[in-house]
């Protein structure tokens, strides 16, 4: 498919109302990669990297109503069949809130109370059951972590800062075209596509362990919520979905994302503006 085609699925920006249930088949899974809601971001905050109150209470709206058209999409009978596990980004914002945790538990939130409302089980949140292991809260997951470059090459921030402002559209823009490759390679900082290779092997992950759990729960189906950043869903649509470099921008609204889906075989598809993408299998 020749590059101008995916043009319009690239410049529509993605909203958080793009995000919608899918009625899947049994044994079918659905992926869904998040951005974080809108957060602190001023350091005279004591509430820096948390997210703000609209920005949770937008979260907890979304999720909520998310889940309420999941269940009233299906019959009643079978509401008692779909799983849900959330995970979510690590991602502490230097000495504050964790964005994407706090994410992930609004949209637990909204889980409960559409699970209260249709008197179904808590333990179909995964989180919470005996069905899986872990903290029975959000999962914490470092592959969904924001770019590494803020924890692990901090001199190659203040380069880009100095040379294209303060984590302004400039720096975005210039951090993720990669306009400072040899500079960023010899200070051994993370890039575009080593994002873009760690979400893959995150999708990789989670299409591996949704083919086990299926065999394990054959008659159910399976929902994966992962709350990240804009900074590896942008490059993860890009370069592996669409395959079309660095340099047609792609818009991803605080709490938008995309929705996977995955058939009983693991094969995987995305709808962007309307249209289905297949999503690239690891070859090796």
């Amino acid at each position: 498919m020749e590059r101008e085609n995916f043009e319009p699925a690239l410049s529509k920006k993605k909203k958080k109302s793009d995000l919608e249930p899918n009625l899947l088949a049994i044994g079918g899974t659905e992926i869904i990669l998040q951005r974080h809601g809108k957060y602190e971001r001023s350091v005279d905050s004591p509430n820096v990297g948390s997210l703000t109150e609209e920005g949770a209470e937008e979260i907890y709206t979304s999720s909520k109503e998310f889940f309420e058209k999941l269940f009233n999409s299906i019959a009643e009978s079978e509401r008692k069949n779909i799983d849900i596990l959330v995970l979510a980004s690590d991602t502490q914002y230097k000495d504050g809130g964790r964005r994407s945790m706090e994410t992930a538990e609004q949209i637990i939130r909204g889980l409960k109370e559409e699970l209260k409302r249709l008197n179904l089980d808590d333990s179909q949140l995964l989180n919470t059951s005996s069905k899986v292991s872990g903290n029975r809260g959000v999962r914490p997951t470092p592959k969904l972590r924001e770019p590494q470059m803020f924890d692990n090459s901090p001199e190659f921030v203040e380069f880009l800062k100095k040379n294209y402002g303060d984590l302004n559209l400039d720096f975005w823009i210039a951090f993720e075209e990669d306009k400072e490759k040899e500079t960023r390679e010899k200070m051994g900082a993370e890039g575009p596509d080593e994002i873009t290779d760690r979400m893959k092997l995150m999708v990789d992950v989670l299409t591996r362990y949704s083919r086990f759990y299926h065999k394990k729960h054959p008659d159910r189906r399976l929902i994966i919520w992962a709350a990240t950043h804009y900074d590896t869903i942008s490059p993860y649509i890009k370069r592996e979905i669409f395959k079309v470099g660095k340099d047609i921008p792609l818009g991803v609204d605080y709490g938008a994302g995309i929705s996977i889906n995955l058939d009983q075989d693991g094969k995987g598809t995305v709808k962007i503006a309307g249209k289905e993408y297949k999503i690239p299998k690891k070859t090796s």
